[in-house]
């Protein structure tokens, strides 16, 4: 029996981690679940799976859960997340959206436990103190991703193992038929039609821009000691193929697959072993698979992206920060399309450079943030 703590689960993700445990109930077990503040959703899990602890960052959601199991404590503020890595939990599955993962991450590992990463923001904005501590703990980072998960099942499970390059898959988001022109003045609501996955808003409208493949090539850069040049992003709309890994020989490994997350979310608390899922089973005889190169113009988020990695530090940090903030903007209608890229190159050239460490990126999500807010006019 596998004990899981579950971190976000009342997003899409931990959602479908819910349906996986569900599904498998004799192999898994909810220790503890956490949430922000969509508490009538977060009632209900808590009440089905009866976690030994549950946890609502928002103290003025959680005054209005009345009902929780007798075996259950509930935590609420803001370090609540904290209390649901329990002891004797097996691993934690971290669902939650954006630079907020990060420091649930890190006190994970610091405990020795295993970590399913469903998190991009976190590598991202500290792959390099992850990893680090990673090796020295000895514990496993197991990716969810699609892309990430289909690398990994190339490589065997294995993190270390030589390649020569790694291919990275994207869809276009839901504005690759559109010309820039037509583009520029297109709404969220729009943004948000992504033609092949069912996803949370940000990661929506991320896969729009494409910023979402640049936070997506940063982070197999991290997770696979790759540098830039050993990692590229190609155009694939059909998302079959979820990523493939290029070996010196000549030779591609791809994974392919239905388009769903079930299947890397499941996997990765059940490698190497896999158990069925509700997915439905691709039938090739009736699909084309085609490919074709980022146009850097139409998507400039990809290119920041990458900017900021090279520029190095805590860059990338301040390009996720800036980028967080301005996709909610774009979500309230307040900015358009093409000024979240506007915004993150604001926030690049102003943000100061500073080593990573934990409190340096802490500073610098906070300041990235700001600058985003001042240029816009808005005060959060």
């Amino acid at each position: 029996m596998i004990k899981i703590a579950l971190l976000g689960s009342t997003g899409s993700i931990g959602r479908q981690v819910l349906s996986t445990v569900a599904r498998h109930s004799d192999k898994f077990k909810i220790v503890s679940l956490s949430a922000n503040s969509s508490y009538e959703i977060f009632s209900k899990q808590v009440n089905e799976f009866k976690p030994q602890v549950a946890c609502l960052t928002d103290p003025v959601s959680a005054i209005k859960i009345t009902e929780i199991p007798s075996e259950t404590t509930l935590y609420t503020g803001e370090n609540a997340t904290l209390h649901a890595i329990t002891e004797d939990c097996d691993i934690v599955f971290v669902a939650i959206s954006g630079f907020a993962g990060l420091a649930p991450v890190l006190h994970a590992i610091e405990m020795g436990k295993d970590v399913a990463l469903a998190n991009k923001e976190t590598l991202v904005a500290g792959g390099e103190i992850v990893m680090k501590a990673v090796r020295e703990k000895g514990v496993r980072l197991i990716p969810v991703d699609s892309e990430h998960s289909a690398i990994f099942q190339c490589l065997n499970f294995n993190l270390n193992a030589e390649f020569k390059k790694l291919i990275l898959t994207a869809s276009g988001g839901a504005f690759r038929n559109f010309s820039k022109i037509e583009i520029q003045n297109l709404k969220a609501s729009e943004a948000l039609k992504h033609p092949n996955w069912l996803m949370g808003k940000k990661i929506t409208i991320d896969c729009a821009t494409l910023l979402n493949k640049g936070l997506e090539v940063i982070e197999a850069c991290h997770l696979y000691s790759a540098p830039l040049s050993k990692v590229e992003a190609i155009i694939h709309p059909e998302s079959i193929i979820h990523s493939m890994v290029e070996f010196e020989d000549g030779a591609i490994m791809a994974q392919l697959g239905y388009p769903s997350m079930e299947i890397p979310i499941q996997l990765a608390l059940t490698y190497p072993n896999r158990l069925k899922t509700d997915v439905s089973f691709l039938d090739l005889t009736q699909k084309s698979l085609t490919f074709g190169k980022i146009d850097l113009d139409k998507y400039p988020c990809f290119a920041l992206a990458l900017k900021s990695y090279e520029m190095g530090d805590n860059y990338a940090c301040a390009m996720n920060a800036a980028n967080e903030v301005a996709v909610g903007l774009y979500l309230q209608d307040k900015i358009g399309f093409y000024d979240i890229a506007d915004l993150i190159e604001h926030a690049l050239v102003n943000i100061e450079r500073i080593k990573v460490s934990k409190e340096s990126l802490l500073y610098t999500d906070g300041l990235a943030r700001r600058l985003v807010r001042e240029k816009i006019g808005v005060k959060s």
